[in-house]
């Protein structure tokens, strides 16, 4: 099979030898099979296919080298938690019940890339019920969409919308009450629009609220059936319930106003409908979790619905929630420049072409590897993907390794001032603070609320008292003329730059109470990129800066030269 021509593939359904395209839905009444996508917006693209395989599977393609583009929002998080607000306001006035709010990643991607070796990718790490991939001259789109929009057998016709999206993690309690709520509206919506095409009587809800695992989500799902009315066409069909209400709102016709009003980029084959019609059978899914490709833009888009309940923070944290995985597996990054989903990583101090201290890093990734099961490439592929970094003079180099191994290396400035800290006090499982993980979102919005707090780091103190680490760094205090640094046991994460300290003689560890700073007299901040920064105020206590901290500092920087830290 040459997979360079148009083809069409979903559930085993493979469809080659491309007929004809049109936008008439009258052509779907023909008796031929037809590959379907339709626009949020209500453009239609029937794709027909001469030569059609039942049980096929996809076919064999290359790997998927990952993207390492950037992926820019068409709404930021701060517009998007507006948007959410005004529609609660449309709400609170009675205009609308619900509506889903989305936006658009984008990324750029060569012009002559396919989408076939990303499709294999998402069907081997995120399989889903509903993926399907359709190619043809000018668009290319691979979704992994768990929600089936129509199934149609004859005259029997279903639907099973989405509604109540959270992390497998959460699972073993019953879904919210917000979900619950948002789903049943839903399903009043659908058995509405089947209303409109299917005989009195025959729309019945045939389960509800039901819970459905998916790769590292569960879904709360409904489904509804009827039968349709006689001689029925497929446009009638079409037009009564497109574009699909579980990515709109309800009432529909006012959701989507509040959409196009609202939402800065048209949604496209994102939230329409994909999948096949032949005769009367068909298949159709709603087009979420979506990559679509239009010359050398690659697009995803992601979204939550949202209703009187809905939490502006939440409904945005559900969006990244939605496209964390999928992203991940395409790899690129976040406009934070960090990697979508999860996984382990080391930031590595770059300095005069070298990677310092990386046989270290490495080494502890390796271990964090073994115990959560992530995979670490050989030292050779590592090496191989970092290159040559001979003209870097001081850079910053993060190693990410999750559902793919990513890195990114950025130009450094090394500060020449003190930082000043404070405290915080929070309760956390230390066995938690054991690995380097991604995401790393919460360590980032402790060191931002330091920073607003007129702070450049914070201490955290935990339950017990006991001083830990920072949102980005290990410390080393001088308390009664000796430099201790907080055990392992307290909950800190093992760094490397502690490690050097603690194997050289420049630190012990000991359990350090919150009330013990009060007699530090020196104290530094560490980290593999800092490496050691002095501390000029703990909680507004001064701190010395003097000969004894120079010495020390001179001293770390002796040993790592010494080490040939390259």
């Amino acid at each position: 099979m040459d997979i360079s021509q148009p083809f069409f593939w979903m559930n085993g359904v493979l469809a080659t030898d491309l007929i004809e395209i049109t936008d008439d839905s009258g052509a779907l009444d023909d008796g031929g099979f037809w590959a379907v996508s339709t626009t949020f917006e209500g453009r239609q693209t029937y794709a027909k296919f001469a030569n059609v395989i039942r049980g096929a599977s996809f076919p064999e393609v290359g790997r998927w080298d990952g993207l390492e583009g950037i992926w820019q929002s068409s709404i930021s998080q701060s517009d998007f938690e507006k948007y959410v607000e005004e529609i609660r306001s449309q709400i609170a006035k009675g205009n609308v019940y619900q509506v889903n709010a989305c936006r658009i990643l984008v990324t750029e991607i060569d012009i002559n890339r396919s989408l076939v070796g990303l499709f294999s990718k998402m069907l081997e790490a995120n399989p889903a019920p509903s993926a399907c991939y359709l190619k043809l001259p000018d668009i290319e789109i691979a979704s992994a969409s768990p929600e089936l929009f129509i199934s149609r057998r004859g005259s029997s016709i279903k639907t099973s919308p989405i509604k109540g999206t959270r992390k497998l993690s959460e699972t073993g309690s019953s879904f919210s009450e917000k979900d619950k709520s948002e789903n049943i509206m839903i399903v009043d919506l659908m058995r509405n629009d089947f209303g409109r095409v299917c005989r009195s009587g025959t729309v019945k809800v045939t389960e509800l609220l039901r819970s459905e695992l998916h790769p590292g989500l569960e879904h709360l799902v409904s489904d509804i059936c009827g039968e349709l009315e006689s001689e029925i066409k497929w446009g009638q069909v079409l037009s009564n319930v497109l574009p699909p209400g579980s990515v709109s709102g309800t009432p529909k016709s006012t959701a989507v106003e509040l959409i196009e009003k609202l939402e800065p980029t048209d949604r496209g084959p994102y939230c329409g409908a994909l999948g096949w019609v032949e005769g009367d059978n068909a298949e159709l899914s709603v087009a979420i979790r979506l990559f679509w490709r239009m010359g050398n833009k690659l697009k995803f888009g992601t979204g939550a619905g949202i209703t009187w309940a809905s939490e502006p923070e939440a409904e945005w944290e559900e969006t990244e929630l939605k496209a964390a995985k999928l992203l991940s597996i395409a790899g690129g990054f976040r406009a934070d420049r960090w990697p979508y989903g999860d996984g382990l990583f080391e930031t590595i101090r770059v300095e005069n072409g070298q990677a310092q201290l990386l046989d270290q890093h490495l080494k502890r990734a390796r271990k964090s590897a073994a115990t959560l099961g992530y995979e670490i490439p050989s030292d050779f592929e590592i090496f191989e993907a970092i290159g040559s970094l001979t003209d870097v003079e001081v850079g910053r180099l993060r190693l990410t390794f999750g559902q793919r191994f990513q890195v990114l290396l950025d130009p450094y400035v090394d500060s020449k001032n003190s930082v000043k800290v404070g405290l915080r006090n929070l309760e956390f499982d230390p066995t938690a603070k054991a690995h380097k993980k991604f995401p790393y979102t919460a360590n980032l919005e402790m060191l931002t609320d330091a920073r607003v707090d007129g702070f450049d780091e914070v201490i955290i103190v935990n339950q017990d008292g006991l001083v830990c680490e920072g949102a980005v760094s290990n410390y080393v205090f001088r308390i009664d003329d000796l430099w201790l640094t907080p055990n392992l046991d307290v909950g800190i994460l093992p760094g490397i730059m502690r490690e050097q300290i603690i194997a050289n003689g420049l630190a012990i560890e000991a359990q350090i109470l919150v009330a013990d700073l009060e007699r530090a007299t020196h104290a530094f901040a560490l980290s593999s990129l800092r490496i050691a920064q002095p501390i000029s105020e703990i909680a507004g206590r001064r701190m010395r800066e003097d000969e004894i901290s120079n010495q020390w500092r001179d001293k770390l920087r002796e040993i790592l030269s010494s080490h040939s830290i390259g």
